[in-house]
């Protein structure tokens, strides 16, 4: 087998490992909420940390890579993921403590997911380049599969915990398979980048990534908890001000530092800046989606959560077979097609489940996630690999970083902004007498209208950009 495709499959692991934790605890969060006597708003931070501690540090962790070399990154990346899928729920005895260890569980995420993309693309010539990384997608949509699936049917025979359990064996095997297979990539030729990493901790830029973390958590912080302190509140108002101000600083010190942690160059080009901007907007319509869809399952519609992760099934199954196309339609005729298609559909499914009712069918759920997986597995591979056409090779890393940062800005804005919307709105209807699921289920659908909007958003992104970078690496 060629090298290339043993590093492909290694990826693919970390992947399937990585994705199957985003989405296997959705379907455990009314059970967790009602063990640990919270509500919705308590128990979705065990989805947003998940999200926000990747997003403060996937730039950081692709930057050290290319500085420091893939291979012990990985191993390490694997390792810390399995140590802490294995202790926390071992010592995870009440909510706060569970947040902790979800944290460091997205850490360990960071390590290893900031550089798969960019693996990808630096071992794939840029013809094939659509189709690999459209494959690899299929690995993110099994292990997205397994997570509602494989969680569903843990969570109905064994206590929560177990779906943490089930990742320890596959980090190991990850760590393995790199140790045994991946070449030492450590930076050894002479010049900037080779010299930086010679010098160690001088060539990292760490006010450059602490900059970037305030920024992006206090972002999302904001956004989250927006709804229960209101958007005229102090402390809301503080984060956004916190937010802003740590923009300033990052994009200051990026400019003057001697080793920028990102090359601001990179966003002069229009196509890497929307294209960057498209992924993060696809991610927010898909994960809002996937973030309310499992308590309408099984608060509304009184589904077991075995049951309940199956209809859950219908969108990364069929991501799954529709990423490899996704991907080809992006090498033959470049990303706006499959892209621009791809987030059609998705609009159109944020519109149909919109219509969802107290009497909404299993099948109609599973309909409208179907067109969530259609339209995600054309878009996402040819979004991703349009990305680092505009990148040259010797910033895959921080390309690759920078990729899953949006990918998981997205998800993280997707969930605090479905949450926000149903904390903004639920009130709403309530005050004009509705109860119960009544009140819940126009808040719901004023969610999927924001998804549809942000579908849109992202279309115009993908019409504004042209591709004169396609195919340009070499």
């Amino acid at each position: 087998m060629e090298y290339k495709w043993k590093i492909f499959y290694i990826t693919g692991i970390a992947n399937l490992v990585c994705a199957y934790a985003v989405n296997s605890i959705n379907l455990a969060l009314p059970v967790l909420a009602e063990e640990f006597g919270t509500d919705v708003g308590g128990v979705s931070w065990l989805s947003l940390v998940y999200a926000v501690v990747p997003t403060c540090t996937l730039l950081l962790f692709g930057r050290l890579a290319d500085l420091k070399g893939y291979r012990n990154q990985f191993i390490l990346g694997f390792l810390f993921f399995g140590a802490v899928s294995l202790l926390l729920p071992l010592l995870s005895k009440t909510l706060p403590v569970l947040i902790f260890f979800r944290s460091l569980q997205g850490l360990g995420y960071s390590m290893i997911i900031s550089i798969t993309q960019g693996m990808v693309s630096r071992t794939f010539p840029p013809e094939e380049r659509g189709m690999a990384l459209g494959i690899n997608t299929v690995f993110v949509s099994v292990g997205l599969a397994a997570g509602p699936s494989v969680g569903g049917i843990l969570l109905s025979a064994f206590d929560w915990q177990a779906m943490f359990y089930i990742a320890v064996p596959f980090c190991l095997l990850g760590a393995l398979l790199t140790w045994k297979i991946m070449k030492d990539d450590r930076p050894t030729q002479a010049g900037t980048e080779q010299a930086g990493a010679e010098r160690g901790e001088a060539a990292m830029d760490w006010a450059g990534a602490a900059f970037f973390a305030v920024f992006v958590g206090a972002l999302i912080v904001a956004v989250n908890r927006g709804g229960d302190w209101g958007v005229l509140s102090p402390a809301f108002s503080a984060c956004l001000i916190l937010s802003a101000a740590a923009l300033t600083g990052f994009i200051l010190r990026e400019r003057s530092a001697e080793a920028p942690m990102m090359q601001l160059a990179l966003f002069r080009s229009r196509g890497f800046t929307l294209s960057n901007i498209t992924s993060m907007l696809s991610y927010m319509s898909q994960q809002l989606t996937t973030f309310l869809t499992p308590f309408f399952l099984i608060n509304v519609l009184s589904l077991q959560e075995s049951v309940s992760g199956m209809v859950m099934l219908a969108t990364p199954l069929t991501m799954m077979a529709c990423s490899a196309a996704g991907g080809r339609m992006k090498d033959k005729f470049g990303f706006q097609l499959p892209a621009g298609l791809g987030l059609l559909i998705i609009a159109m499914g944020c519109f149909l489940m919109s219509r969802l009712s107290a009497g909404s069918s299993t099948a109609y759920v599973a309909g409208c996630l179907i067109c969530f997986g259609v339209g995600n597995g054309l878009s996402v591979p040819a979004v991703n690999a349009s990305i680092f056409d505009f990148v040259p090779r010797e910033h895959s890393g921080a390309a690759s970083g920078m990729v899953a940062t949006m990918r998981n800005l997205g998800q993280a804005l997707g969930v605090a902004f479905a949450g926000a919307v149903i904390a903004l709105r639920q009130p709403v209807y309530l005050a004009g007498g509705l109860s119960g699921t009544a009140a819940y289920l126009p808040a719901q659908r004023d969610a999927f209208y924001f998804g549809i909007f942000v579908a849109f958003s992202a279309l115009l992104c993908v019409y504004s950009t042209k591709e004169r970078g396609r195919n340009r690496r070499t």
